[in-house]
């Protein structure tokens, strides 16, 4: 997968395509609404140093696939009352404060909105998602607002000393928890929260997430005994988890050192 980031709200994206050292990338914005079929696409490239993009050569992206993610827009088990009252829950367990750094990985847009509401002075809010269409759609609303197609692994080292990591909807992300706990370790600052939901509950995904998407959605939500196993090994402390039918949050707290992982 190419890791591309949202700069701006006229959908400019950095891509990186070595061993080209092209640093930005501009796609029109209907490139991203086709959605479920590999799309093959011609992007126009610019040097970071130059302001005049209408020289710039255009240069193909083949087989640039956007799935559809817009299910998890979709809330079958919540009113719109009850779901915002579970976003606030999740996102007071963060412990956000001003001039906190954010990351949101596998966000809703309906998400994103919350959280902005409820966390206007943050100093970064990064939100990473397999998904270019949602992400164009994020930046169009809030510019202020940095987006990151690719896996967390992948996110630059300029996106670090996070405070908070929000984790939406882990079974999407197609990592193992110890592989999502070894990439937010190295990224957290002292006394970060990691807080894994999803606000409608493991049974959601487990009896149709799975049934319907079984190429996006290939893992299921943590186990307590397993979280707690895996946190000791990264410095990490689990310091709440609920299970309930229609609700999960799993909130760790982060003792160790950035970069100590």
């Amino acid at each position: 997968m190419l890791p591309f980031c949202l700069l701006r709200s006229t959908v400019t994206l950095t891509v990186t395509l070595s061993p080209l050292s092209l640093s930005s990338c501009f796609l029109r914005r209907h490139a991203l609404r086709l959605r479920g079929t590999p799309t093959s696409c011609s992007a126009r490239l610019c040097s970071s140093n130059s302001g005049n993009t209408s020289a710039a050569a255009p240069l193909p992206i083949q087989s640039l696939v956007e799935r559809d993610w817009s299910f998890l827009e979709l809330d079958t088990v919540n009113s719109d009352e009850e779901r915002r009252q579970k976003a606030l829950r999740i996102i007071a367990a963060a412990a956000v404060r001003e001039c906190s750094r954010l990351l949101v990985c596998m966000g809703s847009e309906w998400f994103v909105d919350r959280l902005v509401e409820s966390a206007p002075a943050c100093v970064l809010l990064l939100v990473i998602h397999e998904s270019l269409f949602l992400l164009a759609m994020i930046k169009e609303k809030y510019d202020q607002v940095r987006c990151w197609q690719g896996e967390i692994a992948a996110i630059p080292c300029d996106f670090s000393a996070l405070d908070v990591v929000f984790v939406c909807y882990f079974p999407g992300m197609g990592v193992t928890t110890d592989q999502l706990l070894s990439s937010v370790a190295g990224r957290c600052s002292p006394g970060a929260r990691l807080v894994i939901s999803f606000d409608q509950g493991r049974q959601v995904i487990e009896g149709k997430h799975h049934l319907q998407h079984p190429d996006m959605v290939k893992s299921v939500l943590p186990e307590r005994t397993n979280l707690e196993k895996a946190a000791a090994a990264y410095s990490f402390q689990l310091v709440e988890y609920v299970d309930e039918p229609a609700f999960y949050l799993a909130v760790l707290s982060f003792s160790g050192s950035t970069n100590s992982a």
